[in-house]
C-alpha cells in the first residue's frame, strides 16, 4: 500500500483537518519501552503535519489526551468539532 500512496497524485485542494492523537496508548505502553511510543509520537506528528501544511487552509490539530486507536471514542468532541469546522469554514 505504501508504494501505491507514493505513486498517487497529490491531494486535491479540499478542506482538510488532520487530527493526531498523542495520548497514552495501553497497547503501546504494554509492548514497548517508554522511549519508543515517544519516538513514534514525534514521527507521527511530523508525518501528519505534512498533508495539512500542503493545502491552503489545511489544519493540524494535536490531541494529547486520546490514544491513536481510540481517538473517535475518547475525544468524540474533537472529531465532531473538526468535521463541523470544515463545513462551516471556521477551521
Amino acid at each position: 500500500m505504501a508504494d501505491e500512496l507514493r505513486r498517487a497524485p497529490g491531494l486535491p485542494s479540499v478542506p482538510l483537518i488532520v487530527l493526531t492523537a498523542l495520548g497514552h496508548d495501553d497497547a503501546q505502553a504494554h509492548l514497548w519501552s517508554p522511549g519508543v511510543p515517544r519516538a513514534i509520537n514525534n514521527a507521527k506528528s511530523e508525518l501528519h503535519a505534512r498533508p495539512a501544511s500542503s493545502l491552503p487552509g489545511g489544519k493540524h490539530r494535536i490531541i494529547d489526551d486520546a490514544g491513536h486507536g481510540w481517538l473517535h471514542e475518547e475525544r468524540q468532541d474533537a472529531v465532531l468539532k473538526a468535521v463541523g469546522d470544515r463545513f462551516d469554514g471556521t477551521a
